[in-house]
């Protein structure tokens, strides 16, 4: 662990518009001497990268599902202002629903639910101290100390502190905050669905199944992508499967109260 920022430390803008992705990145970051700074929509992420010098960011990671300007254009428009920092997309999205890639904009995509491990090899070409990061997992400690009988269906432990670097501290800590920020969860997707604001519900459930997986939540995770997949299709054939959508409603509902059970 580096316990001191050195004067040359890199900078990396995290582009996300879900607060919890953001303090989990930066989390990583910090714990190798990295200085963050944040943006919540791709409109903002270029008007930063304007209003600064061409090299003051290392990197700039870029979720690529943002409102009204999505990853794709503002990483063009970045490039469009003469500013050639490394840029990475970063997705919930499956390899076979982007066209992305196809973009010279992007040096790599990294895919949530992503581990520590799997965060700074992506990140270890363009920032120096995340080649030096120690990428070994203790498997004797994860989990042993943070709660007993929780049965995988609804948290896997072990592997929710292995993405998180063997920590269990930071895993409680992201629990906790997954817990207080999404225990209405079911309720807003209802909403959304009765008003028929498809979209919006399609989105939401785009961000909060890359934190699901982070977090090893793995009902939850298998039936947000489920009620995801029925919403989306719902745009392409013009009509919505409503019966398999409260079906998705229903086990999301009490995957949710499985969750918030959870005593740490």
């Amino acid at each position: 662990m580096f316990n001191s920022y050195e004067n040359n430390s890199d900078t990396v803008l995290i582009v996300e518009d879900t607060s919890e992705n953001h303090e989990i990145i930066e989390t990583f970051l910090k714990d190798i001497n990295v200085r963050c700074e944040h943006a919540y929509t791709g409109a903002e992420a270029v008007e930063m990268c304007r209003s600064s010098s061409a090299d003051h960011y290392s990197l700039i990671l870029m979720d690529v599902n943002l409102p009204q300007m999505d990853g794709i254009e503002a990483a063009s428009r970045i490039r469009e202002l003469g500013i050639n920092t490394p840029v990475i997309a970063v997705t919930a999205s499956s390899k076979n629903e982007l066209s992305h890639e196809e973009s010279g904009d992007f040096c790599f995509t990294l895919y949530k639910p992503f581990t520590y491990s799997d965060f700074y090899t992506a990140i270890s070409p363009y920032i120096k101290n995340a080649a030096m990061f120690p990428l070994s997992i203790d498997e004797n400690r994860k989990g042993d100390n943070v709660m007993s009988a929780v049965e995988n269906h609804i948290c896997d432990i072990p592997k929710a502190i292995s993405n998180m670097g063997n920590s269990e501290r930071l895993f409680v800590k992201h629990l906790r905050n997954f817990i207080s920020n999404n225990a209405d969860l079911y309720a807003r997707l209802q909403e959304l669905v009765d008003h028929e604001n498809y979209i919006d519900a399609a989105s939401l459930c785009h961000s909060i199944k890359g934190l699901a997986g982070m977090l090893a939540l793995t009902d939850l995770y298998h039936h947000i992508i489920e009620l995801e997949t029925l919403l989306k299709y719902s745009d392409v054939i013009g009509s919505l499967d409503l019966n398999n959508v409260n079906e998705s409603l229903r086990d999301i509902k009490l995957d949710i109260q499985s969750v918030c059970k959870i005593h740490i």
